[in-house]
């Protein structure tokens, strides 16, 4: 399945308009600083600039920059929406559910920054889970706590600190 980031958000309350600006504002400068500081952030193609809108954001890595091992430096697009939508096929489901699959590559750490900031503003109002633990969230750690001046808390209960 590979390296891969998932969120929950119950449908009877998956946030408010107050919960979704903030963060967008915080990931806007989470986005900021990676690319002042040598990671390319994308759009959701991995192409452009980084999308923020008043109902949504995504982001990407750079899909025209290359690895030493020749792999360009996008994966899956990570989004954020205000409102999310649920799918047809999970209508039945307690939660929205969206994942994004970074690879390891360096905009991972703008995802991982992104979902400790999303659960530190939305709380209980979102789950978040990884197939990676805690350690491997350093550089989205450091990076978090450069920008935000706090500890960066561990979003996910499975974790190994």
């Amino acid at each position: 399945m590979g390296y891969t980031h998932y969120t929950y958000r119950p449908r009877k309350n998956a946030g408010s308009a107050y919960m979704f600006g903030k963060l967008a504002l915080d990931a806007k400068k989470i986005c900021d600083y990676a690319n002042a500081n040598g990671i390319r952030i994308r759009n959701g193609n991995g192409e452009g600039e980084p999308e923020f809108t008043e109902f949504y954001f995504s982001i990407n890595g750079d899909a025209d920059a290359f690895s030493n091992d020749g792999r360009d430096l996008a994966h899956e697009t990570f989004h954020w929406a205000g409102i999310p939508s649920q799918p047809e096929w999970r209508k039945d489901e307690p939660d929205f559910f969206e994942f994004c699959k970074t690879a390891y590559k360096p905009y991972d750490a703008v995802v991982t920054a992104i979902l400790i900031r999303a659960k530190t503003i939305y709380g209980s109002c979102v789950r978040i889970s990884s197939d990676g633990e805690w350690q491997e969230w350093q550089t989205g750690r450091d990076m978090y706590e450069a920008i935000f001046g706090e500890v960066a808390e561990c979003p996910f209960e499975r974790a190994s600190v």
